[in-house]
């Protein structure tokens, strides 16, 4: 995957060929002549389907994932856009879908924005810990897995507590080696190991919440694979 800085995704500057500007729509990479493209045109442009049933999310650099519709209309002159990423709305390969443990519930709010953006969730309770764990949970390119199991404790005063750390299983380790910082310690939750990632920020709970503390989590995971 290419970063942000990479020709490619110098999306403040028109191409210097035609003056098009780049978007890289599910590992195809369009060029639009003007500086602002509809999803729906996007989409089309790359070789999919805009009538299929997509989950449709455009990935800023620091900023959450933002789930996105056909009308949506992106600025390519915005700093830091990545990609736009499609997901069908439904994979069915057969078998039953595997049950859902919900054993306590989130916010409304927090439910609708994890289904927006296509994740799976449950939420499983540990003694008197509350997790929300992510499964097959997409990791940026540079590790040597490509999706882990992202666990996030609820604390019961949530939103007015915050949201602290994240836990991964299996252990994320680089491509080219080296210990990641602060990832060391190692968390049991429903019996298996997972391991700590202890990053931390102020916590406001007039503006935070899971949406900001997965920001915070694909954050933390791109930083350590990036130059």
């Amino acid at each position: 995957m290419h970063t942000q800085n990479s020709p490619e995704h110098r999306h403040g500057q028109p191409h210097q060929h035609g003056h098009a500007w780049k978007l890289n729509v599910q590992g195809v990479i369009i060029e639009s002549l003007h500086p602002t493209i509809l999803v729906r045109d996007a989409i089309q442009k790359a070789g999919f389907d805009p009538t299929a049933a997509w989950i449709i999310v455009l990935k800023i650099a620091g900023e959450p994932k933002k789930p996105v519709d056909l009308s949506t209309e992106i600025d390519l002159r915005h700093e830091g856009i990545e990609k736009l990423r499609l997901m069908p709305k439904q994979i069915d390969n057969g078998e039953a879908p595997l049950p859902r443990r919900l054993d306590f519930a989130l916010l409304p709010q927090d439910e609708t924005h994890l289904d927006r953006l296509g994740l799976r969730w449950e939420t499983v309770l540990d003694g008197q810990r509350r997790w929300l764990l992510l499964p097959c949970y997409q990791v940026p390119a540079g590790y040597m897995a490509a999706h882990t199991t992202i666990a996030i404790e609820f604390p019961t005063s949530y939103p007015a507590a915050q949201l602290d750390m994240f836990y991964c299983h299996p252990p994320l380790i680089r491509q080219t080696g080296g210990d990641i910082p602060q990832t060391q310690q190692v968390e049991t939750i429903c019996g298996i190991p997972h391991q700590r990632w202890s990053r931390h920020r102020q916590w406001d709970s007039s503006r935070d919440s899971l949406t900001t503390h997965l920001a915070l989590v694909d954050e933390s995971l791109r930083r350590e694979v990036e130059a």
